[in-house]
């Protein structure tokens, strides 16, 4: 077996070994999309083969971040995947390291982080010198306790333009690490994805604006029904969450059962979105990473992040 980088053409292997490994396929567009189209840079992929046969993949998705007001690249831990064929060889391991020396000691990566799950958890903590740095719990509230309001201030845009880039900086202003969400990162984010549909639910009032990105699911709880997901929330005056919450309602209905949201602890707004009826309910998730080249351990401490659904790749 040989470890080789990407090249061009690859990506036809690898959709064929993620249909094999995941037991779904995944859409050409959104591999261009995600490892080609980012705006912070190109595929970040190692390949393990088999003589002309693929059998092991991972890949990073590079991530602009803000840390301690200093602008870094890092790397978000995407797909990892081993052809069931070759299961316990060390693929995993061998490509995770090799991938791991050209980012931090060529392309001087600073961080690598993610979001693994129960599968990659242990392996990451165990063998490839990651660090916890928390659970990350999922807020959520019943809507059958809401009161459907129509908002006269609140429309549905398009698009994104610089000013939700200044929302989301203030909305972030108190936290020193956070995803560095710019124009560009936006409108790749949610406008450009070719798989998932999010609507963007723009505030005015006297020419203050704020904004919530969502997205549906079904709900976990309810047949037919839906959960809402807030995936961003531009919002730096909390007295404007009722009517948001409120106007979500409105605008989905009864086909909703839940609004579900990411918020750190120690986010101001995690106290209103309490105060509104959300309750720690729901999945769980592991905030976890490698500290590479960083200068400062800010990143470690999860008081330090501003945190939201957007910064998962699963979501």
């Amino acid at each position: 077996m040989e470890i080789k980088d990407f090249k061009q053409g690859d990506e036809k292997a690898i959709l064929e070994l993620f249909e094999i490994v995941f037991k779904k396929p995944m859409s050409k567009k959104y591999w261009l999309w995600r490892f080609q189209e980012n705006p912070a840079g190109k595929h970040l992929i190692k390949l393990m083969w088999h003589d002309n046969q693929l059998v092991g993949h991972y890949a990073v998705s590079p991530v602009f971040m803000e840390i301690n007001n200093e602008k870094v690249l890092t790397a978000l831990s995407m797909s990892t995947m081993t052809h069931p064929d070759f299961g316990g060889k060390g693929i995993f391991k061998d490509l995770s390291l090799s991938l791991y020396d050209l980012l931090e000691n060529q392309l001087d990566v600073k961080s690598i982080w993610g979001f693994p799950n129960g599968n990659s958890h242990y392996g990451f903590i165990k063998n490839l010198e990651w660090k916890d740095i928390a659970v990350v719990h999922t807020l959520t509230m019943n809507t059958g306790r809401l009161i459907p309001t129509l908002s006269d201030s609140i429309q549905i845009v398009s698009d994104f333009n610089d000013n939700h880039e200044t929302i989301l900086k203030e909305t972030m202003s108190q936290f020193e690490v956070k995803v560095d969400r710019n124009l560009a990162y936006l409108k790749w984010r949610y406008t450009n994805n070719p798989s998932n549909t999010y609507t963007i639910f723009e505030s005015n009032v006297n020419g203050e604006k704020q904004f919530l990105v969502t997205k549906l699911y079904p709900s976990q709880t309810t047949p037919n029904k839906q959960d809402v997901f807030i995936m961003e929330y531009g919002v730096t005056n909390h007295n404007l969450l009722p009517e948001f919450i409120q106007h979500l309602k409105h605008y989905y209905n009864d086909t909703i059962e839940n609004v579900a949201i990411w918020c750190n602890l120690h986010d101001a707004k995690h106290i209103q979105l309490e105060k509104l009826g959300f309750i720690l309910q729901g999945k769980q998730t592991f905030l976890s990473a490698r500290y590479c080249n960083l200068k400062t351990n800010d990143i470690a401490d999860y008081r330090n992040w501003f945190i939201s659904f957007g910064d998962s790749d699963v979501y």
